[in-house]
């Protein structure tokens, strides 16, 4: 699987002769996109053909768990936080269309308009399914960090008028005399104007104070949480971010990679609008906004992985991952039931395979086996990459039949022999935005004598400190709400982090110094010992998910306990 760092540029002109038409390409796309209208959405209703349920039924397929009330297949694919539809199936439908739309355009315009017709196919998905105000603020907060990477002196700057304007759209008071409100926004947008031009630009010249103004608002995710979060704590004050920010919000990671790039000198610093929200938005971002938020990275990935080869070979791998998704879609929920009922056939009880329950169980004075603990935990695991498959392939799916060769963002997880390989292949992307943002800047720059403690601080500062603070302590406060309460939450799960980090830090410094011998599922005898890596790799993975999942009256004992059980080693309360 290829890296970030093999991503090399890309000229023009080798785009063009990569842009080749093949009309079964586009047909098996269409049919591949109906297939999942079809399973999906009630789209059998007016097109008067049996709906999914009916057809299983009358061909002897009618599975448990796989159909919903409304007799079409319950995808984890959708639209979250909306209420601009009666069912989640109509606001599908309409990404599918969407989908559809920019895979014609992007596929059949010519090479100048390729990357302008997904963003605009993009923010009108997301105008019909959240309305303007949430469009207005999710683009005026990426105009902010446009003209503040990208700070403009020529004609352009009537961009800031146009943040005045879609600040006032997004933030403005509703149901205000017309008067007033065309007041309002010509005052505010003039005002952004001047202090655009009259204030920021000056500022943005100065050498010590150009990149902390860049690194503030780059962070503005995190600081906004954090701070209203710590004010909630002492004042009971609470805040809630306008949907639109929060669209903006959970895009923060590839913000942050935009801004490595950008201050590694690889985005050009008169970088058109445009150019600039092609690496943000595509169809693909729209469903579960909050799932695999890292696919893409930053600048240099995304425009150096656009038509970097043959079309139709970019969206033929597009259909196969989209095939793999739809495996995940329709089959997770029934592989995870049937587990459950043979283990629980076995005398083996498992919780409802979630670890969540089988800690409250416990914490609560519950006995619980060894076999429990492992059997629950693994099962766990395995729902989570069912359910995560699903999601992920789709959204990958979708940015290679638009034409970007991108990176699986987990990729045959259960081939991996130790936990670096795992965190490789279970979530690609999210791990190169922490090795770029976290581990690189430490590794480089200390203990610069000593490799070992090298490798341990920076996998400390990725895998631990990183993936706490900037990916779960955010997750929770956006979901959750910007309490002090759901921040104390997430650092209980401290104990995860750092097993996770030091699990992580202890296979590379063990394979620094391996000398190999054999790739791993190389035929031959020794393949059983590959079988045993892997399910001790997974065991432990999802052993320490234990303290990752705490109840409302576990505590860090309990955890533990119940964690020693799972090795085998049962301790007393």
């Amino acid at each position: 699987m290829p890296g970030l760092l093999a991503a090399k540029p890309v000229t023009d002109e080798q785009r063009r002769a990569n842009d080749t038409h093949r009309p079964v390409v586009v047909f098996a796309v269409l049919g591949v996109l109906f297939i999942y209208t079809y399973l999906f959405t009630h789209v059998s209703d007016p097109l008067h053909i049996p709906a999914p349920l009916d057809l299983a039924v009358q061909t002897g397929l009618d599975i448990d768990h796989v159909f919903d009330s409304d007799r079409n297949v319950d995808s984890q694919v959708g639209i979250v936080f909306t209420q601009r539809f009666a069912t989640n199936d109509r606001e599908r439908l309409v990404l599918y269309l969407v989908i559809a739309a920019a895979f014609l355009c992007v596929y059949f315009l010519p090479l100048p308009y390729k990357q302008p017709s997904l963003v605009a196919w993009s923010f009108l998905g997301i105008l019909i399914l959240y309305g303007a105000r949430p469009t207005a603020a999710l683009l005026f907060a990426h105009l902010l960090i446009y003209l503040i990477l990208h700070p403009v002196k020529d004609r352009r700057r009537f961009l800031a008028l146009l943040a005045g304007l879609l600040g006032t759209i997004a933030f403005g008071p509703r149901g205000a005399e017309l008067p007033w409100q065309l007041g309002l926004t010509l005052g505010l947008s003039g005002a952004a104007f001047g202090f655009y031009t009259y204030a920021l630009v000056p500022l943005l010249e100065k050498p010590r104070i150009a990149p902390v103004l860049r690194t503030v608002v780059v962070q503005s995710a995190i600081i906004t949480v954090c701070i209203s979060a710590l004010i909630e704590g002492p004042t009971g004050t609470r805040w809630s971010l306008p949907l639109g920010l929060l669209l903006f919000f959970w895009q923060w990671e590839r913000v942050i990679m935009y801004h490595i790039d950008y201050k590694d000198g690889l985005v050009p610093k008169d970088l058109s609008l445009w150019k600039y929200l092609s690496v943000f938005f595509c169809p693909a971002m729209i469903p579960n906004w909050f799932a695999g938020v890292a696919i893409g990275q930053g600048y240099y990935y995304t425009q150096n992985n656009f038509l970097c080869e043959d079309k139709n070979r970019l969206v033929i791998a597009g259909l196969k991952i989209l095939g793999v998704a739809l495996l995940y879609l329709v089959f997770a929920d029934w592989i995870t039931h049937q587990l459950v009922v043979l283990f629980t056939g076995w005398g083996i009880p498992v919780h409802r395979a979630r670890t969540t329950v089988l800690v409250g169980y416990f914490a609560s004075g519950g006995t619980v086996t060894t076999a429990t603990v492992l059997c629950t935990t693994m099962l766990d695991q395995l729902r989570w990459l069912l359910y995560w498959g699903g999601i992920v392939h789709f959204k990958v799916g979708v940015w290679r039949i638009c034409g970007y060769r991108m990176d699986p963002y987990y990729h045959r997880p259960w081939f991996s022999t130790n936990l670096m390989t795992l965190w490789s292949r279970y979530a690609f992307h999210q791990r190169e935005f922490l090795v770029r943002a976290f581990y690189y800047p430490v590794f480089f720059r200390f203990f610069k004598q000593h490799t070992k403690t090298r490798i341990l601080a920076a996998t400390i500062a990725a895998a631990g400190i990183a993936n706490l603070v900037w990916a779960h302590v955010t997750e929770k406060l956006y979901f959750g709400g910007m309490m002090f309460d759901n921040i104390v939450y997430v650092l209980r799960t401290w104990p995860y982090f750092v097993l996770l980090s030091l699990g992580i830090a202890v296979c590379q410094i063990y394979l620094l110094h391996k000398k190999r011998t054999r790739k791993p599922w190389t035929w031959g005898p020794r393949i059983g010992l590959d079988v045993l890596a892997v399910y001790c790799t997974l065991q432990f993975f999802s052993l320490i998910h234990i303290f990752a999942r705490p109840s409302a009256d576990s505590t860090l004992w309990d955890h533990t306990r119940l964690f020693l059980i799972g090795l085998g080693i049962h301790i007393s309360p």
